[in-house]
């Protein structure tokens, strides 16, 4: 793995990390923001606003991957626009940053493992008070692009199926729990996004989320811990649709997060050039 510094759209300070054949963007004027993913000479896997319209309040959405803490609240919103520090390791590069009102530090490390990029996000309370709360680890990808898919079934040979829909939240936002763009198709669960807004989520026992296109299929695998608490009635995996963007997002188990010590949430990022048919899971589950 290897990096250098680079400018990138509107952003100055970014570091390019390369593995392989495969390359990603990392700001680090603000954030922590993975704003490129994808194949050296490929396609933005990521939705990025390059013009930095999108916001919320004074938090500007700039699209690629971030790091919130769940469950969400006015905090969850707190601006992430000042620079991040930089740690560069022999093996891996790290970008922190520190917000003084919850007084939490994230860095989000990017590290190898098995030819593939590790994004690391660990979470540490720089406080005196306990917080509680989850890792979020939210992906934007292009709106109305490709198929979304996740396992929503338990393992073994006692088989249940769970999603859930959320049905209103943030205010006006709501779901349309007969909206043709949500398929559950026996094995997996399917998203065909529209451009409507939604946000569905399961348990997520198998840890991937993922979307496949024409050109490419981008899948996220983490580490589901069997027998912890997750957010949201218990998904650790959740996704949401509009019109602007999409994201693939995964949680770690709720936490308090005591003073002083690290909280880990490990997501690998698999990248193949070709699209798989997500109503055959197998031809998924044998790149995890």
């Amino acid at each position: 793995m290897e990096w250098k510094k680079i400018s990138f759209g509107k952003r100055e300070l970014c570091y390019e990390i390369t593995l392989n054949d495969v390359k990603m963007v990392i700001t680090a004027d603000v954030g922590p923001r993975i704003i490129f993913f994808g194949f050296k000479n490929g396609e933005n896997v990521l939705f990025h606003d390059t013009e930095e319209r999108l916001s919320i309040g004074e938090m500007k959405i700039y699209g690629g991957h971030r790091f919130w803490i769940s469950p969400e609240t006015k905090f969850t919103y707190s601006p992430d626009n000042n620079p991040c520090r930089v740690i560069e390791d022999k093996d891996k590069i790290s970008f922190v940053s520190y917000d003084p009102i919850t007084e939490i530090e994230k860095n989000l490390t990017i590290l190898e493992r098995n030819g593939r990029f590790v994004v690391r996000h660990i979470l540490e309370n720089k406080g005196k008070l306990l917080y509680q709360g989850a890792i979020w680890a939210l992906t934007c990808i292009p709106p109305k692009k490709g198929i979304i898919f996740f396992p929503w079934g338990t393992l073994g040979e006692w088989k249940l199926k769970k999603v859930i829909y959320w049905q209103k939240w943030a205010g006006e936002a709501t779901t349309n729990v007969k909206s043709s763009q949500f398929v559950p198709e026996d094995d997996l669960f399917l998203i065909y996004p529209s451009g409507e807004t939604g946000k569905v989520g399961t348990t997520g026992y198998e840890g991937f989320v993922g979307v496949t296109t024409e050109n490419y299929t981008f899948i996220k695998k983490f580490n589901f811990v069997e027998g912890a608490i997750y957010p949201d009635d218990n998904c650790a995996i959740q996704v949401y649709t509009s019109e602007n963007f999409c994201e693939l997002e995964t949680l770690s188990p709720l936490y308090t997060f005591n003073p002083g010590i690290s909280y880990i949430h490990d997501e690998e990022w698999i990248l193949l050039p070709y699209k798989v048919d997500p109503k055959k899971g197998d031809e998924i589950r044998k790149h995890l």
